[in-house]
């Protein structure tokens, strides 16, 4: 049975340990027929809370 896998690299440096981790996790998934997606989370432009309460105001309305 086929399972959906996503794997987030959270490491800043490209190529490096945790990447060449990910890359075998992810040769094994695949090789045993599983449909994976590899995400570096350094590469993406991810927000955070700044407290700054417009999400606050829309849901308690």
């Amino acid at each position: 049975m086929s399972k959906k896998v996503l794997i987030l690299s959270g490491s800043p440096g490209k190529g490096g340990n945790s990447d060449l981790l990910c890359d075998e996790f992810m040769r094994g998934a695949v090789e045993s027929g599983n449909d994976v997606e590899n995400i570096r989370i350094a590469e993406k432009n991810i927000g955070y809370c700044k407290a700054c309460c417009p999400c606050y105001l829309f849901f308690s309305l």
